[in-house]
């Protein structure tokens, strides 16, 4: 008796709650954007990336003047090594070492450095594509706005990316 009464309770709540799933799934509102798409099409994000990269040919400038100042070196050295003093060779080869050092810091750093801003650049943006999305899906009263890489299926009409781009750059 108390085993029947078990699963009857059991039974009970399952359909209740299959009920209300069934109830808040008509009342629920989602979407899925294309966070690739969107950083595509927003033109803060396009400004930014075409800044950053400025940025870059700047800095492989930098890094492309200090190789060719190290190869001149370099070929004055081979050129003059077998007239020079031993002493004076052994001193142009500790200059052209420490060149080298300096151009391999001055990479290393470089590298690091952009790579930092790079990903500083791309959170900001992100953050306001994410603030952007919040507010639309709340003005719009969307229960759940996704990213397309979790979308295994979306009805025509649920991918939202276009709009999001179009109000980002209403901005």
């Amino acid at each position: 008796m108390i085993k029947k009464s078990i699963v009857c309770l059991f039974a009970a709540a399952s359909c209740a709650m299959l009920l209300s799933a069934s109830a808040m799934a008509q009342d629920s509102k989602v979407g899925y954007v294309e966070i690739k798409e969107i950083f595509t099409g927003y033109k803060k994000a396009q400004t930014a990336q075409e800044s950053f990269k400025k940025e870059i040919e700047a800095e492989q400038k930098k890094i492309t003047d200090m190789e060719a100042s190290i190869k001149s070196l370099q070929a004055e050295f081979e050129k003059n090594k077998d007239i020079l003093q031993p002493d004076e060779k052994s001193k142009q080869e500790a200059h052209l070492r420490e060149k080298v050092q300096e151009f391999s810091g001055l990479w290393s750093k470089t590298n690091k450095s952009l790579d930092a801003r790079r990903q500083e650049l791309e959170e900001k943006i992100l953050d306001e594509i994410k603030a952007e999305i919040k507010s639309y899906g709340k003005k719009l009263g969307y229960t759940a706005i996704l990213d397309s890489r979790v979308v295994l299926y979306g009805q025509a009409g649920t991918d939202i990316t276009q709009e999001i781009i179009k109000e980002l750059n209403k901005k």
